[in-house]
């Protein structure tokens, strides 16, 4: 049996870099992933990444044929709140997986295997916090604690009859989210951070930003410089010059906070990863020192233009709005 599968309805064109993706899920062959989506764009899709091709009209009557009433879901950004409720909207396809999960498309997956232990998977009903790698243990009461009553309410039936973005579907954003709806109910949530996540404020630099679940806040690291991520036939690793040597750590996936990105005629095992564009590597500039400094860790034409969308920028404008108000 397949430890996961991680639902993604998915509505549009792809990142340009979406192909990396389907790559980097290929090495990770004990989790499937099953896309919803009107994309039909010629990829070279993995045996592990499934599709179901479908309008978004057609998937919000999916959804609302779930739920007896009326939903709110008139554009496909909507879906992320709908996110805690996929074991349940999709349950018919995901009786043969012990976990399901949701992730995000600006990712590239290192190697799963590695961070998710079977103990994590036996002792946990919720792994991570953070909704681009969120895991559910698939139990039929874990699919419906979404539809709890909190306190004489029901979060998820104002969240599913808003239109805007309630982040229904992670910790940052307040307190009504599915995190709280688990931890109320006394369920076992694994809430390290062991992604390699950049924050969406820096925004022409790599900063590595991870979210702290006991002051609810997500802290930037302070040093950034000299460091260079990679993707190393199936690994995420960020490398380091310290103390006139090269060390490394590895992270379980890279969250890219949906940059635009530029892509030189990649090899299939060993690239780098800065700020706006994938790079090639020999194994020479991974293993020497001198070779490790000629490789750029910044690209030059770093314009916001160039880095994201303008849906983005409004995105990170909003986000950074909100960082401020949190914080303050």
């Amino acid at each position: 049996m397949k430890k996961c599968c991680f639902v993604i309805p998915y509505f549009g064109e792809f990142p340009n870099y979406f192909q990396l993706f389907l790559n980097s899920c290929k090495k990770n062959p004990d989790y499937d992933w099953l896309f919803f989506t009107d994309n039909k764009v010629d990829y070279s899709y993995p045996d592990n990444v499934k599709k179901i091709y479908m309008s978004f009209n057609d998937l919000r009557e999916l959804i609302q044929s779930r739920f007896q009433f009326k939903i709110s879901l008139a554009k496909p950004f909507k879906l992320c709140d709908y996110r805690p409720a996929f074991g349940y909207i999709f349950e018919r396809y995901l009786s043969e997986y012990s976990w399901w999960g949701h992730c995000d498309v600006d990712t590239l997956m290192g190697d799963l295997d590695k961070f998710i232990s079977n103990k994590m998977l036996n002792d946990y009903d919720k792994l991570f916090d953070l909704g681009h790698f969120i895991m559910y243990k698939n139990t039929f009461e874990n699919n419906r604690l979404f539809m709890s009553e909190i306190n004489g309410t029901y979060w998820y039936k104002e969240v599913f009859t808003i239109d805007k973005s309630m982040i229904f579907d992670e910790v940052y954003g307040g307190k009504k989210n599915i995190n709280t709806i688990f931890k109320m109910s006394g369920k076992r949530i694994f809430e390290n951070d062991l992604s390699l996540n950049f924050s969406p404020v820096k925004l022409t630099r790599f900063v590595k930003t991870t979210y702290n679940p006991s002051s609810e806040r997500f802290e930037d690291e302070g040093l950034y410089k000299n460091k260079l991520v990679v993707w190393d036939n199936g690994h995420i690793f960020r490398y380091e010059i310290h103390d006139a040597q090269l060390t490394k750590k590895e992270y379980m996936y890279l969250h890219l906070q949906s940059r635009n990105m530029k892509s030189e005629e990649l090899g299939n095992s060993l690239f780098a990863v800065i700020p706006n564009k994938f790079i090639n590597l020999n194994r020479s500039d991974l293993v020497l020192l001198d070779h490790f400094k000629k490789v750029p860790k910044i690209e030059s034409d770093l314009s916001l233009e160039n880095l994201f969308s303008i849906d983005k920028l409004i995105y990170l404008v909003r986000s950074i709005k909100n960082n401020i108000k949190k914080n303050n």
